[in-house]
């Protein structure tokens, strides 16, 4: 355990804390804008994932760390689990389990839960470059849970987990000649895709012809790009103000609260309020990278150099699919999404590079 005392007081990261808080303050703002019967859920779900920040942080998170098969597995089964009748498909997504009235999405916490597991894995392999050996058992820590998320129908959640397996296979010490040769074959993959996504007629196939060959989509996949972009080139410099988002508050943007959530406050705060949020987001990015930079211990590096790429993809993906630039994957706007899962899962994330903050200088 970690003191309650004024060491803990001026060596806790209360920088990082009120980006986050900022954060999830906007998105209050804007989920009640909106969907004015959600915000007071929004909050709920934040003075939740606030309260496990800080309980975090009141714990070593070399214990968190050590646990970590053990919540690996919890999270493991909580995916199977929503394979089976207890859970339920929402917007085409079989991502949310019931027990009874209460719902929430296993995946989120799994992210972290996953994470968790490689750093503690790949902290304790000493050879430098990593092995083969040593690759293929991360990969299959990895797998396991992201064919799980992809068997749910959610592909961006299930392409989340890449962000962070990329970002602790790097720093534990990849070799170059891997890294070039993953970067390849991505690159001859999205090459050899584009033929066949344009010949192609699924769901997915349709949602990234949307975005990239609009002409060949079909109109139903192209509508809710259009009005996201409606409402991002319609709030022009400054925005509408408060309350003023017609394509959210007058329904023709779909999950306006939730996944295009930012669409939202750049047609309400224009080209300025939506660059001050990224701003805030590149802060909060930053400021995990200083943390782990400033880890004495290899696991703590991993831990919040992974939770920093997550976050990444969180925000690019989700900002691109909002402006057109990548296809829409329903993925969350960390912490100004509409979802209690996601911010807590967020806010656990937040206490534990915090708690590596705050030990740092302990042996």
């Amino acid at each position: 355990m970690f003191n309650l005392n004024r060491r803990y007081i001026a060596d806790f990261d209360w920088v990082l804390f009120s980006l986050a808080l900022a954060v999830a303050a906007f998105g209050v703002l804007e989920i009640s804008s909106v969907q004015p019967g959600l915000w007071r859920r929004q909050l709920i779900g934040i003075g939740i994932g606030v309260g496990l920040m800080f309980a975090t942080t009141l714990y070593d998170y070399r214990r968190v760390v050590n646990a970590a098969p053990y919540l690996y597995g919890i999270g493991v089964t909580l995916l199977a689990l929503v394979l089976t009748p207890l859970g339920k498909e929402v917007n085409g997504n079989r991502s949310w389990l019931y027990f009874g009235n209460f719902g929430f999405q296993p995946s989120e916490m799994a992210k972290i839960f996953t994470l968790l597991f490689l750093a503690y894995y790949l902290s304790g392999v000493k050879k430098r470059p990593l092995d083969l050996k040593s690759i293929v058992v991360a990969v299959a820590i990895w797998t396991v849970p992201t064919v799980l998320v992809f068997l749910e129908n959610d592909t961006g959640s299930a392409l989340s987990f890449t962000s962070f397996l990329a970002a602790t296979l790097f720093l534990a010490g990849l070799r170059w000649s891997w890294v070039v040769a993953a970067v390849g074959a991505l690159l001859i993959g999205l090459v050899v895709a584009g033929p066949v996504i344009k010949n192609c007629k699924s769901y997915k196939c349709e949602r990234i012809k949307a975005v990239y060959w609009p002409e060949l989509a079909q109109e139903r996949f192209r509508y809710q790009n259009n009005q996201a972009e409606i409402a991002v080139g319609s709030g022009a410099i400054i925005g509408k103000g408060p309350g003023g988002s017609t394509q959210g508050s007058l329904g023709f943007l779909p999950e306006v609260h939730n996944d295009f959530i930012f669409a939202v406050a750049s047609e309400e705060w224009g080209f300025l309020g939506s660059s001050l949020s990224l701003t805030t987001y590149l802060l909060i990015i930053a400021r995990l990278i200083q943390i782990a930079r400033r880890s004495r211990e290899r696991v703590g590096l991993l831990l919040v150099a992974g939770l920093a790429a997550l976050l990444l993809y969180h925000v690019t993906v989700n900002v691109g699919m909002v402006i057109r630039l990548l296809p829409i994957m329903g993925i969350p706007l960390p912490l100004m999404s509409f979802g209690s899962t996601s911010v807590v899962a967020t806010c656990f994330g937040l206490g534990l590079a915090i708690s590596v903050r705050l030990r740092r200088f302990v042996n």
